[in-house]
């Protein structure tokens, strides 16, 4: 089943939410928010039913980064107010609906989870009798032990544009940075802004046939690696950040990150996103100065082993 199909089907079912691109923000308007179980602020989104005995309401958190879209939808399933059973009943009527699973293997829950191209559909129950550590929040609420949670994992990322990719395509060679594809950053997972920032093309999992290059022109700064690509607006860049880390208990690794101000938050509060990565503390040391001068940014370094 591709994306496309996974979202249909949702949509049929009531959770148009995940055909939507209306931001937290909107959503947080039109429907409000209450408090999960005095631990979670979210956002409860109106009645929805994959199969039958699952009537329970899927919601979203709330968060800082509330101008775009949500990219998880959860939904806490208590048919027989039994936990395993309770899993055992959505585990049976997903199958029948996308096929067999992947199992979880940790020991303390029951998942498994369902793979949709880049969207996924996971069901978690955690085994009171398994989990050693104890949770205030469990304490407080031992009905929580009762549900199997129904997570819908959109995955979701602005889509580029046709004028997105003309607009690359017509770059001068002084307005681009060749960049080695060794030194390129891992896509997945996406941090809340990432998922605005960086685009993807359609239909794009393949790396592409272009070397990826970072880009400025007029008010704005960013990259290309197809088939994503991302675009920064340069008045809220503040400054790179080379980090160098030594080998400890773990390996040494390098990476160059991105500071600036978050775009799609009312605070934009300082946050980050890695541009680069290297496999040794040193990988990165001539690629940095010329980022930072390519882009007009001033450059800090961090260098602390790897505890």
């Amino acid at each position: 089943m591709t994306d496309l199909d996974f979202t249909r089907f949702l949509t049929g079912h009531g959770l148009t939410v995940a055909g939507s691109t209306e931001t937290i923000q909107d959503l947080k308007l039109r429907y409000g928010v209450r408090r999960w179980f005095d631990f979670l602020d979210v956002i409860d989104l109106p009645p929805a039913s994959l199969f039958p005995e699952q009537t329970e309401r899927f919601f979203l958190r709330m968060n800082g980064t509330c101008l775009l879209p949500p990219s998880e939808l959860e939904c806490d399933f208590d048919y027989y107010r039994d936990g395993p059973r309770t899993h055992a009943c959505a585990r049976e009527r997903l199958t029948a609906l996308f096929g067999a699973p992947e199992k979880g293997v940790a020991v303390n829950t029951l998942s498994e989870t369902w793979r949709f191209e880049r969207m996924s559909l996971r069901i978690l129950t955690f085994l009171r009798e398994k989990t050693r550590a104890g949770s205030p929040l469990y304490a407080r609420h031992p009905e929580l032990w009762n549900f199997c949670r129904i997570s819908i994992d959109r995955n979701w990322v602005r889509p580029a544009t046709k004028e997105d990719g003309e607009a690359l395509d017509s770059l001068d060679a002084n307005q681009t940075l060749p960049i080695e594809r060794g030194h390129w950053r891992k896509m997945e997972p996406l941090s809340p802004w990432e998922r605005g920032l960086f685009c993807l093309s359609a239909g794009g999992q393949g790396s592409g046939p272009d070397a990826p290059f970072l880009w400025r022109q007029g008010p704005s700064v960013g990259w290309r690696a197809a088939p994503w690509s991302a675009i920064f607006e340069r008045r809220l860049c503040t400054e790179l950040t080379l980090d160098q880390v030594e080998a400890a208990r773990g390996p040494a690794y390098s990476r160059l990150v991105l500071r600036l101000r978050n775009p799609f938050s009312f605070e934009q509060e300082p946050v980050e996103t890695v541009l680069l990565t290297g496999a040794d503390m040193h990988t990165l040391d001539l690629v940095a100065p010329e980022v930072s001068a390519f882009w007009g940014l001033p450059i800090k370094i961090r260098e602390y082993p790897n505890e």
